[in-house]
């Protein structure tokens, strides 16, 4: 969509005081937007502070603000690593999911500051689709109260974000849901193409494994993985295949081009 072969590299891989001209991730995997869930990796606001030490040393230069687009990936560690969705009382769940909403807004203020030009932030993807969820009942139903925590997060961050000027939340929830949400066979063509919706490819031996998993001794897999990854949605517990991934971002391309490119 923007004319790049791959992503931006990884900060952490750069030499000191080098910006790629193409841009740059902070994202680090397992992060989180509230510090104590991050799994010693930076949290949201680390992640914009290094970029903000970076600005202000002049290593990534006014021209590259000028015509910037900045894009806050969050895909719910913060409630994972602590389960609140689905297993706190109501006013618990509210409060902690308004934390992580105002956290993220007031880091996208931080990047808006700074000369950003665009802020693109995802809201949360229906969660109680994934395979993590779906596994207790053989892949066959969602778990309808991680559903209904998404649905709140993504309430709460529509309120955070309405009256910001030059940032566009990006609905992968709806793209999701346009998917994952059928039966085999039945949806739009995108969903058809998928004979498993809600059971991941590469699946664990084990209920309290993971998928790559090995024995102590690395000689035996403890994960089987299907043969045609392109018939399901999901690779592992979390993430999509690469087909599923194509099929959500070809219901997003356009808007997210048309905000792009405005004025």
């Amino acid at each position: 969509m923007l004319g790049l072969e791959e992503a931006p590299p990884a900060h952490a891989r750069m030499a000191e005081k080098t910006c790629d001209p193409s841009g740059m991730t902070f994202a680090t995997g397992g992060a989180g937007v509230l510090d104590g869930t991050s799994h010693e990796v930076p949290a949201l606001a680390k992640q914009v502070n290094t970029f903000r030490k970076m600005v202000k040393d002049g290593t990534i230069t006014e021209n590259q603000l000028s015509r910037s687009v900045a894009l806050v990936a969050f895909s719910g560690n913060d409630y994972a690593s602590t389960g609140v969705i689905g297993l706190s009382s109501p006013n618990d769940i509210n409060a902690y999911i308004g934390k992580v909403t105002k956290e993220i807004a007031a880091n996208v203020d931080q990047l808006l500051k700074l000369g950003v030009t665009k802020v693109l932030v995802n809201n949360l993807q229906p969660i109680g689709c994934t395979p993590s969820h779906t596994r207790t009942n053989n892949y066959t139903t969602r778990d309808i109260f991680g559903n209904l925590g998404a649905s709140i997060h993504n309430d709460n961050l529509k309120q955070v974000m309405t009256s910001k000027k030059n940032v566009y939340i990006i609905d992968v929830y709806t793209a999701f849901v346009n998917i994952v949400d059928h039966m085999a066979g039945k949806g739009s063509e995108l969903s058809k193409q998928f004979k498993r919706k809600l059971s991941p490819c590469c699946k664990s031996l084990n209920s309290k494994g993971y998928c790559g998993q090995q024995d102590e001794s690395s000689a035996e897999f403890l994960y089987t993985v299907c043969d045609k990854p392109n018939k399901f949605f999901y690779w592992d517990d979390m993430h999509p295949t690469h087909a599923g991934w194509e099929a959500i971002m070809k219901q997003l391309e356009k808007p997210l081009k048309v905000f792009v490119n405005q004025d």
